[in-house]
């Protein structure tokens, strides 16, 4: 009768060998594997775990496992390793110990280790699992480090709010000090919500949820200048537009990464003012245009040009016109019922401004909202 070890393997079948097949298994997978008796001997690795320490099997079987431990932790690991063998139990690598490995260069490596206890007719053995986790502790220590810096952000901007708060009190009849502030706070609220979402957006990979979280980042982004404008004026009921915008496209070209070497930005800018109101949602189309222009014009590393264009025409309208010379959009293709999301914000703030839309497509894309200020 065959006798199977736990891994489903017969002696029968490995009687000239009783490990070879077993380790042609193991080299399959993607971790790296070791096999350690009852006296902590190495009796087989696999090829994963020869790439991450450096040695040859050769090098390593008949050695003891301590061989692979740090000169630090080396003292205790026969006590660690007998306390195993005395009460063995599979730990799965969810619930491993984050250790530390020594390669054979000298160099230690944070590794995770799993362990599977293997009672065979052969001997007591211990199966480990070594997994590198030098990204994964990478990874964790940037995020503590941003969201340490986030934290001391938010308690210097709370001590600060409450030190100009006290100010204030005692100053309420100055209205324009007051207003002053309250932008203050806006602003730097939303800067807070901006440096979330880029923390959070480094963290994902490529993909969707990273592209909507980084254009959520620029709306965001968007109003927060507003804010910062305000703070900046005199006057608070109005917002310097021609400044602003010459702010936020170099932000957006910035964010996008185009280079202005293949994308040339031109601002034919009215030194005109505009309500808070009207400022923040026009802010918001601008924003969603010159975005999707970076982004979608000019594929391939296509050169050309967008023009932003802000006038005033007639008592009390503006025309706000965002063109580009790019490949243009699809024929037929009506703005409000499009499916990028961005051109249907574009179609709904344009009602807020109670503004006409009107958009050309010839020899490129432009887009123009005449509005009431």
């Amino acid at each position: 009768m065959e006798t199977r070890l736990e891994l489903g393997f017969t002696v029968a079948a490995l009687k000239d060998d009783p490990y070879e097949l077993l380790a042609l298994a193991l080299d399959a997978g993607p971790a790296g594997m070791l096999m350690v008796d009852d006296r902590g001997r190495i009796v087989l690795v696999n090829v994963q775990l020869e790439k991450l320490f450096g040695y040859s099997r050769q090098e390593l079987l008949g050695r003891p496992v301590e061989t692979l431990v740090p000169e630090r932790f080396r003292v205790r690991h026969p006590e660690l390793r007998a306390a195993f063998q005395a009460e063995p139990q599979l730990r799965a690598m969810g619930a491993g110990r984050h250790l530390y490995g020594l390669r054979k260069d000298g160099s230690e490596v944070p590794i995770e280790i799993g362990l599977n206890p293997l009672r065979t007719p052969l001997g007591s053995f211990v199966l480990s699992s070594v997994v590198d986790i030098t990204e994964r502790k990478r990874a964790e220590r940037e995020r503590e480090e941003l969201l340490e810096q986030l934290q001391q952000l938010n308690a210097a901007l709370e001590e600060r709010v409450r030190q100009r708060t006290a100010a204030l009190t005692a100053t309420l009849g100055e209205r324009e000090v007051l207003l002053q502030e309250i932008h203050h706070r806006v602003k730097n609220n939303l800067y807070v919500i901006v440096s979330l979402m880029e923390m959070q957006a480094r963290s994902l990979g490529d993909g969707e949820g990273r592209v909507a979280l980084e254009e959520c980042r620029g709306r965001v982004h968007a109003i927060a200048l507003i804010h910062e404008k305000l703070y900046q004026a005199k006057n608070y009921a109005d917002v310097p537009f021609a400044d602003y915008l010459r702010g936020l496209a170099n932000d957006i070209l910035h964010a996008t990464g185009v280079s202005p070497a293949v994308v040339d930005l031109r601002l034919a800018v009215a030194d005109v003012a505009i309500t808070v109101e009207k400022a923040i949602p026009c802010a918001l189309i601008l924003n969603e245009l010159i975005t999707n222009a970076l982004k979608h014009a000019f594929p391939g590393g296509r050169r050309g040009t967008i023009t932003v264009n802000l006038e005033a025409v007639g008592v009390g309208r503006l025309r706000l016109v965002v063109a580009d010379d790019g490949v243009g959009l699809p024929v037929g293709l009506n703005v409000p019922s499009a499916k990028s999301l961005g051109l249907r914000l574009v179609a709904t703030l344009a009602q807020q401004l109670d503004a006409d839309l009107a958009l050309g497509n010839d020899a490129g894309t432009s887009i123009a909202l005449t509005f009431p200020v």
